[in-house]
């Protein structure tokens, strides 16, 4: 981890107090609502054991479930909107630590993900990793020559997309973990799956914020998943 976890923890107690009451976080935390309005108001640091502690419970808690539960929307034709997750500050803090927790062993190197609500989670992901960030885009842009392209059927229309990611950003060794706000269909995740076996990086896996049904377990095929919420 590249923070000081006595900092994070703080940080992620932080976070948590946006969406929670301290009563509600001492339930679930078993740390009591007093400690934790010391430690989010800075009056005290925690040493690096119960830091490790916090950080643990807050990963075991399935808290950042509840609370990405209770901000989406179903819009009309049951689209689900999540911007309020992937726009929220103090979400993206928490669900960049989660995908850090989940994918640690692997070490990634290169954060991979789709313009443009990938953007926020890429971002957020890569600060705890230290690593790279490609982002796969729509159009060809100016600067680079060579690129890798995966054009795909869009699920409720009959149209041809085609994705581009500039080949120099891939290295050899890189190992790549996949970011996505929301899977459904697995159309866009399996496009981001074939760029990076094109680019011949190892793939280490995919982190979803939302995953809706079953369906893009099979269009993404024997990859390494973590899902924060199944809808």
């Amino acid at each position: 981890m590249i923070v000081d976890e006595r900092y994070l923890a703080i940080e992620l107690l932080k976070a948590l107090k946006k969406h929670f009451t301290y009563n509600e976080l001492e339930e679930v935390l078993g740390i009591p609502g007093p400690g934790i309005w010391r430690y989010v108001n800075a009056k005290i640091l925690p040493t690096i054991d119960k830091a490790r502690e916090i950080l643990a419970k807050i990963y075991e808690s399935r808290l950042l479930s509840k609370i990405i539960a209770s901000k989406i929307r179903v819009v009309e034709g049951g689209i689900l909107n999540t911007y309020n997750v992937i726009y929220d500050a103090s979400i993206l803090k928490l669900l960049g630590y989660e995908a850090y927790m989940a994918f640690k062993e692997y070490e990634p190197t290169l954060i991979m993900s789709v313009e443009v609500d990938g953007i926020p989670l890429a971002i957020a992901t890569a600060e705890y990793f230290d690593s790279k960030i490609v982002i796969v885009k729509r159009r060809r842009e100016a600067g680079f020559k060579d690129y890798i392209e995966y054009t795909m059927v869009s699920r409720d229309l009959p149209v041809l997309t085609t994705l581009y990611a500039p080949r120099e950003l891939f290295s050899k060794d890189d190992r790549v973990l996949i970011v996505d706000d929301l899977l459904r269909s697995g159309r866009t995740c399996k496009a981001l799956i074939e760029i990076a076996r094109s680019a011949g990086v190892e793939l280490v896996g995919v982190f979803a914020v939302i995953a809706v049904g079953e369906e893009w377990k099979n269009t993404i095929g024997n990859v390494r998943v973590h899902v924060v919420y199944n809808v």
